[in-house]
């Protein structure tokens, strides 16, 4: 390779035609009314309704293709050999893509570069932005009463949607027919092209917008009490949650089904088809979809105390709360180490669990002193010794729920749980939870473990900080400020190997931040 290098010989070389570029626009007209009504002199109501029209991300020059599984023909589509070689292009190997608009506008025909050969065979007729525009209503309620003078009682429901960003669509440009490139094979630089054509191959990675995508939306409630307590503390016990639905992830829908999969691992090594031949989208890879059936969850119990008044301030809240849901980001293309195969026999609720973020209890302290001693004289002692603050911020938060896996015959995936506790009593960094709870799924099954069966380590952290200012005049001071992060150099454990046949399994090898400190001196003027 190294004298083919020299003399400028090459095994394959691929050109592209464009770098596609999509101008993208989108229109979104918004509007509101509110009304406050003070229904009697202890009760007061805010309502409102929002309105939005919202279109989708679109080009110009309608220079972005979609994949749609209900236009797939496999009596058209390429056919291919079992080492997923192409055997046949078929009648029509884009068969499933579609154009969005009407065809390149004429005044966008010198920014888009269409390969027609690919053109010829995808039709055009999809929506500018691949999906629907919205007319979106979003109602809000809320109330205050009063019920004495120290209480107050507060709640209220509002419906939200979210604009699906940009990242949705950006790489619909990169798909045919608006990258046309050229592949040839053994050749020389002298001459690149005079090579031999490069055979066809399955076209990989494609993304995809359900037609039938939804905006996502989230309905978030809220009831609490609020109460004025001695000695200027004020207090809050609040019942917050919210629903969201049409969420977005990204599954790979072109997976083969798990029957599939491991009936052909079954087999002796040289008989294993290769996996693009196992594809329900014959002459396709991975097909990662853009869909709105992801929804989340969350409940919980807020309480908040605050002192606001003399040399002690300090404000403490505590959450209990739970967020389970499918999925826990717009970008989730697997809901754990298996997958979800849409061609299978499995309700999603499998895939149902703990959200990523899930911190069942979260406590934060967060105190401030300023000390009274000096803070009012003005020679040199009150200046260098007084006006000094204190404060700190201690956290406490207990860990996430992670999901037990084994690596089987077709790649890693869920665990089996066999039973007995989980937790177990005096956790150590070799040890963290009961192994023995938990084995590799059989081949013939997935495993039943449920997501988020086992819990991380907590996380516990002290900060504090201090900060002083030398006034010299009314327009010119300097602010001094320390703060050192995790004061008590805390050991937080990282999460631990939850993969059974693994070596490390049950331990936990690597740890969060230590102590650090920063020092920082601000001058005004």
């Amino acid at each position: 390779s190294f004298a083919d290098a020299l003399l400028g010989n090459f095994r394959s070389y691929s050109e592209g035609g464009d770098d596609p570029l999509g101008f993208f626009r989108f229109t979104q007209y918004g509007g509101y009314v509110s009304d406050t009504w003070r229904a009697k002199q202890n009760l007061s109501l805010e309502m409102g309704l929002r309105y939005e029209y919202q279109q989708p991300i679109y080009t110009q020059g309608n220079n972005i293709t979609n994949f749609v599984p209900e236009l797939y023909d496999p009596a058209a589509a390429a056919v291919l050999n079992r080492n997923g070689s192409i055997a046949s292009l078929g009648t029509n190997r884009y068969t499933g893509l579609i154009r969005a608009g009407n065809g390149i506008p004429e005044d966008q025909q010198d920014r888009v570069t269409l390969d027609p050969v690919a053109a010829a065979l995808i039709p055009t007729g999809a929506p500018r932005g691949l999906y629907k525009t919205s007319h979106l209503f979003m109602p809000r309620f809320s109330g205050a009463y009063t019920l004495r003078r120290d209480w107050v009682i507060r709640g209220g429901i509002g419906l939200f949607y979210d604009k699906p960003e940009g990242n949705v669509i950006f790489s619909q440009t990169n798909l045919p027919p608006f990258v046309p490139s050229v592949s040839v094979e053994n050749g020389n630089l002298a001459n690149p092209l005079g090579g031999a054509a490069s055979g066809a191959s399955v076209l990989g990675g494609i993304p995809a917008l359900d037609p039938n995508m939804d905006v996502p939306r989230q309905l978030q409630y809220s009831l609490g009490v609020q109460r004025e307590l001695p000695w200027g503390h004020f207090g809050e016990i609040t019942y917050v949650g919210n629903k969201g639905r049409n969420l977005l992830w990204q599954p790979d829908i072109n997976i083969p089904t798990f029957e599939e999969e491991t009936a052909n691992q079954l087999l002796p090594a040289a008989q294993r088809a290769n996996t693009n031949f196992l594809r329900p989208y014959k002459g396709y890879s991975s097909i990662t979809q853009r869909r709105s059936d992801a929804f989340s969850d969350f409940n919980s119990v807020q309480f908040y105390l605050n002192k606001r008044r003399g040399s002690i301030k300090y404000s403490v809240s505590y959450t209990l709360g739970k967020s389970t849901g499918l999925g826990s980001g717009n970008g989730d293309n697997i809901l754990d180490d298996e997958g979800w195969r849409p061609t299978d026999n499995v309700d999603l609720s499998y895939f149902v669990g703990p959200s990523s973020f899930d911190r069942r209890h979260a406590l934060v302290i967060i105190p401030t002193y300023t000390p009274r001693y000096l803070r009012e004289r003005r020679d040199i002692l009150g200046q260098l010794l007084g006006g000094w603050e204190i404060s700190g911020k201690i956290r406490w938060q207990s860990g996430s729920y992670l999901t037990p896996t084994g690596n089987t015959l077709i790649g890693v995936r869920r665990a089996d749980y066999v039973g007995g506790e989980i937790s177990i009593d005096n956790p150590t960094q070799q040890r963290w939870f009961n192994t023995e709870a938990f084995a590799p799924a059989p081949v013939e099954r997935r495993g039943n473990a449920k997501v988020g069966m086992i819990q991380g380590p907590h996380w516990r952290q002290a900060d504090l900080s201090l900060r002083k200012q030398f006034r010299f005049s009314s327009t010119k001071h300097i602010e001094l400020r320390a703060d050192v992060f995790n004061v008590f150099n805390t050991l937080n454990l990282n999460n631990p190997n939850t993969q059974t046949d693994s070596n490390a399994y049950g331990t936990i090898t690597s740890a969060r931040i230590p102590r650090q400190s920063q020092f920082q001196v601000v001058f005004r003027f």
